[in-house]
């Protein structure tokens, strides 16, 4: 290959469609997959993104039959009949249904796929057009030995169809959405994270909407969380829990306060801070025991200012706790609701490599009274690594 002259929208030049469609893909994402390394004018195929990603999105008719109903919108359908052909740009105003071929007999399962197709005369056949169109799949034997029938070089796929014996409509449930989506270049791309491009370019931002994360490309080829958006927080972002109203505890047992529990990630490191306030209805015999929820494999240590344990009530001599991250220590309540006890701490996480929830448990020591951890204690947890 070598240059492509004339270049798109020179004065008083002439050119083909392919030109255009070259230019189209030149404001498009790189698909970022090793397979189309070598060759720089492949693009990403996709679909538009869109408010609640309704472009094209397949669905069953209002009473199922053997049709399905494919929403309005645009794809983007890279040339893949012949290198270096460009992306051609594929509308679909309004609702278009399509018919599902009858299933077959007992025994008999296919899975049919909805498709973007496009084809080009140019290339291959004598058809200039693209179409919205369902491919009929192999029969097998059983539902997983189903798979998608071989599909035509240029098209966007939108969604496999799970056909069963004797099926006489498609559901809901029979439709599985398999639309990826494409934007232009420098664009956030929507991507599950098991679809996501294993060769993103340098800081190619992608959303990943199965763990509602933003990854972006680094320079050496991996990538790297960027922000939080919900689920496990990453590097640099906070999460904050506070006891909107009392949490009452009247066992021995030790047990997770739901308002004080946070998600972290695996493989991660965590400082955490805050402050808790807690009273007895047994100053003698129930006193506090407080621990902390974390991921199997996980390591680090708590700094606590409180009372120690004792009957006494809340003026009293203050101490300082150091101990492992998952293990528990008691301290000393008083029954005194307008002056509960308090501690001040400081903890460091380190998760390994499963995920799950930092929280705050608590018990009483013992007697049959109840420990009240108190409203407005609060934790802040911050990723560091």
């Amino acid at each position: 290959m070598t240059e492509i002259n004339p270049p798109a929208w020179m004065q008083a030049a002439t050119y083909p469609a392919r030109t255009d469609r070259l230019t189209v893909s030149a404001l498009l994402t790189h698909p970022g997959f090793s397979a189309d390394e070598g060759s720089p004018t492949r693009v990403r195929s996709g679909v538009k993104p869109s408010y609640q990603q309704y472009q094209l999105k397949v669905r069953a008719a209002p009473t199922p039959n053997l049709t399905v109903i494919v929403s309005g919108g645009t794809a983007y359908v890279d040339n893949r009949d012949t290198g270096g052909a460009g992306a051609y740009v594929c509308v679909n105003d309004g609702d278009r249904t399509l018919t599902v071929q009858p299933a077959g007999g007992a025994g008999q399962y296919r899975r049919d796929c909805v498709v973007a197709s496009v084809y080009d005369a140019e290339n291959s056949g004598s058809v200039n057009e693209w179409r919205l169109e369902v491919i009929q799949g192999a029969y097998a034997a059983s539902a997983g030995g189903a798979v998608r029938p071989s599909l035509p070089p240029s098209c966007v796929v939108l969604a496999d169809l799970a056909i069963g014996p004797a099926q006489t409509s498609v559901a809901a449930g029979n439709i599985t959405d398999a639309r990826v989506f494409t934007v232009a270049a420098g664009g956030i791309l929507p991507v599950a994270s098991s679809a996501a491009p294993t060769r993103p370019h340098p800081g190619q931002v992608m959303y990943q909407t199965n763990t509602d994360t933003f990854v972006y490309g680094r320079a050496d080829g991996s990538t790297a969380n960027l922000l939080r958006s919900g689920g496990s927080p990453d590097i640099g972002s906070f999460v904050f829990g506070r006891l909107t109203a009392n949490f009452d505890r009247q066992s021995n047992t030790l047990a997770d306060v739901p308002e004080l529990t946070l998600p972290v990630a695996a493989n991660a490191v965590y400082v955490c801070e805050g402050m808790l306030h807690w009273t007895t209805t047994d100053e003698t015999n129930s006193d506090l025991n407080l621990d902390w929820g974390v991921p199997a494999g996980s390591s680090g240590t708590w700094l606590g200012f409180a009372q120690p344990t004792s009957g006494t009530s809340a003026d009293g001599t203050v101490r300082t706790m150091s101990t492992d991250i998952s293990a528990s220590r008691t301290f000393g309540a008083a029954t005194n609701t307008s002056f509960p006890l308090s501690m001040l701490f400081r903890s460091l996480l380190i998760t390994g490599g499963t995920a799950g929830n930092y929280s705050a448990q608590i018990a009483r020591t013992g007697g049959t009274g109840t420990i009240t951890l108190r409203k407005d204690s609060w934790l802040l947890l911050k990723r560091v690594q």
